[in-house]
């Protein structure tokens, strides 16, 4: 058994999130944990702690490559996990995903070309595509009895577009917690494959599977999509070790890999941290129980978040989460001006979310929740909130 219901004020470390909260509201009441950027708060795996520990004592913190021991911990664990095959070659280290997400922009596509996304969708998917001057093409998930479905004659049509040069897959999706299906990954890559289009897949979310649901990775539905494909992987979301700064990029093509190792080199990025390639090694080799514990108390949360809403009024539209830690709420049915409502969840409440407009104008009426923390303390986040709402939106919440 392992703690997951200890409290940390984590400011005192320089969480980023814990930091927003104060620069959102100067006085925060004691205790309360923010629910905002995707990290958790439990206490780390303690093989992972070993690790690091047995290393910083006994080795030099020099410039430091990927060893054939890590690299095979990264095979093992795909093979073993998700039933995917990688050979060593393929896997790229790189200080994050979004650095990853960067990098192909820069080495994939030129100035001015199109990129397809699927809105709403993970922040950086867009600031990398803009930041560098390249076009964003959005593909709108269609919203049909509150989950997302793919608009695939939108895809395609954005796909034929001869300066629409790439894919941005988000695999599980965040913020929607959906799990494409084997079928609607089959009518991505059919897509991809009709225009040459290069599918780059952020994967992050992949190993925190809610029970009955089942992920692939993108070609293990299709092989012919693999030497098409860039995918991003990491141990950061599943063992709560972003911090430590260490993706696996997964590309089979050596042309591509070729070109993606030149764009990173162009850019100044070489490697991951060394201390976090040791916690993904510990992570993937010894903490596999850690984490089904760790689902499990997951699934207790979310199961919390949706008979919390439900329960408080039937005008609020909780997903039904497949994946991940995160939920992702619909409140368009209150009939509150959006930043009226985020003010009021910061002062009011100290109720401390990502809101909707942060993934794309459409779930401006949207917010997304991150339940990796003590089940108890997100009881007693839910129990301000409600208590913020009888006292002010009373009418609002009646049906």
């Amino acid at each position: 058994m392992y703690d997951f219901s200890s409290y940390y004020d984590r400011r005192r470390n320089g969480s980023s999130k814990w930091l927003k909260m104060n620069a959102l509201n100067e006085s925060p009441k004691a205790d309360v944990i923010p629910m905002t950027t995707a990290d958790m708060d439990f206490p780390t795996c303690p093989a992972i702690i070993q690790a690091i520990q047995d290393y910083v004592a006994t080795e030099v913190l020099g410039y430091s490559n990927a060893t054939d021991s890590y690299l095979q911990s990264v095979q093992n664990f795909f093979k073993e996990m998700h039933h995917y095959t990688v050979e060593k070659e393929w896997i790229i280290t790189t200080p994050g995903i979004v650095p990853a997400l960067s990098t192909s922009v820069q080495a994939f596509t030129d100035e001015n070309d199109g990129i397809i996304v699927m809105s709403p969708v993970y922040t950086p998917f867009y600031d990398v595509i803009r930041m560098q001057n390249r076009r964003i093409e959005e593909c709108a998930l269609l919203l049909q009895n509150n989950r997302y479905e793919i608009d695939f004659d939108s895809l395609a049509s954005l796909a034929e577009k001869p300066d629409v040069k790439m894919l941005m897959l988000c695999s599980p999706h965040n913020p929607g917690g959906r799990i494409w299906t084997e079928a609607e990954l089959q009518k991505i890559i059919d897509i991809a494959l009709t225009y040459d289009l290069l599918i780059v897949s952020d994967e992050i979310h992949a190993d925190i599977i809610l029970d009955g649901h089942t992920h692939r990775v993108l070609p293990t539905v299709d092989k012919r999509i693999e030497d098409q494909s860039i995918i991003c992987t990491a141990a950061s979301k599943t063992f709560n070790i972003a911090g430590l700064q260490c993706s696996n990029i997964f590309i089979s093509n050596p042309i591509l890999r070729q070109q993606f190792i030149d764009a990173n080199l162009a850019l100044g990025i070489e490697r991951a941290n060394v201390l976090g390639m040791v916690a993904t090694e510990a992570a993937y080799n010894d903490c596999r129980d850690w984490l089904e514990e760790m689902k499990q108390v997951i699934e207790t949360n979310q199961d919390l978040v949706t008979d919390f809403f439900e329960s408080l009024s039937p005008k609020f539209k909780v997903m039904k989460q497949e994946a991940s830690f995160l939920a992702w709420i619909d409140y368009e049915e209150l009939a509150i001006d959006d930043q009226t409502f985020n003010d009021f969840l910061i002062h009011d409440c100290d109720f401390y979310i990502n809101s909707g407009e942060m993934y794309g104008e459409a779930s401006r009426y949207f917010f997304r929740i991150n339940v990796g923390l003590p089940t108890e303390k997100l009881k007693e986040n839910l129990d301000r909130f409600k208590i913020g709402m009888e006292q002010r939106f009373m009418t609002a919440l009646s049906v």
